[in-house]
């Protein structure tokens, strides 16, 4: 009778440690650019991309984030030419690029290390559908800043900001309200993304809804009152759509803004 118990607790001991172990985070990819650590890592079916080891991309995230962020203005707005800031994992431009009537994309991304992983990584080639071969795609490597100051007006329908500028370790120094300006002031719409930690005190709907009072909304994703001020006269001409969609525990929350 001991025995026999002895043996199932040893079986249940087993177990647990097996089961512990298969929900551990492993280490599938790790390289180090100049600006930033990339690393992904993998549990079971769920995958997890990091930057300095803050999370970018989520199994569970990255098909519903896009869709959001590139299918809405693309359907309402019916773009031809887009330029997506940043970007370097390519996701953007293959949701851009389900649009057959889409004839041009464009990708600024500062880090070369990062578009090398996206196009040779097995994972991220058949999450982007292998997008880095597509004819559409022109990808520039620089600081997506600097590119946008370049562009010249209505170059391009639409602008994606995908930039992590949190994350990595190029400058920081930027005045968000004058880079919206002229991200504006060179395309007739934007789609940009917050993330949870640049947000307080917002609540949205998970649908897109017209934005009225928009200086709540400005101060609720995060900019000073003088960024406000900066892009103020701008955004009193344009329609303003947001909202909020929650992935859960891993990834955390995130908002889309429209602006048109």
């Amino acid at each position: 009778m001991f025995r026999k118990i002895l043996f199932i607790l040893f079986t249940i001991i087993c177990f647990l440690f097996l089961f512990v172990k298969s929900n551990e985070w492993k280490s599938l990819f790790k390289d180090t650019s100049k600006y930033q650590s990339i690393e992904l890592i993998g549990r079971g079916d769920e995958f997890a991309l990091l930057l300095n080891n803050n999370i970018q991309v989520y199994s569970g995230e990255f098909d519903t984030s896009h869709k959001i962020q590139c299918h809405y203005p693309i359907k309402k707005y019916n773009p031809k030419k887009i330029l997506i800031l940043g970007g370097g994992d390519l996701l953007a431009a293959r949701y851009c690029l389900e649009f057959p009537q889409i004839e041009k994309v464009t990708i600024c991304e500062i880090d070369e290390k990062m578009v090398k992983f996206a196009k040779t990584n097995e994972i991220f080639k058949k999450i982007t559908n292998d997008i880095s071969k597509n004819e559409k795609l022109n990808i520039e490597i620089g600081d997506a800043i600097e590119f946008v100051k370049k562009v010249k007006k209505d170059e391009y329908d639409l602008i994606i900001e995908d930039v992590e500028i949190d994350f990595t370790t190029q400058n920081q120094e930027i005045n968000r309200g004058s880079f919206l300006k002229m991200c504006l002031e060179k395309a007739k719409v934007f789609s940009g993304t917050v993330p949870d930690h640049s947000f307080k005190n917002l609540s949205l709907e998970q649908d897109f809804k017209e934005i009225n009072d928009i200086k709540h909304l400005f101060k609720g994703i995060g900019f000073t009152e003088s960024e406000f001020k900066e892009i103020k006269s701008v955004l009193d001409t344009k329609t303003i759509e947001a909202c909020i969609q929650n992935y859960g525990d891993i990834y955390g929350k995130e908002a889309y803004i429209v602006i048109s």
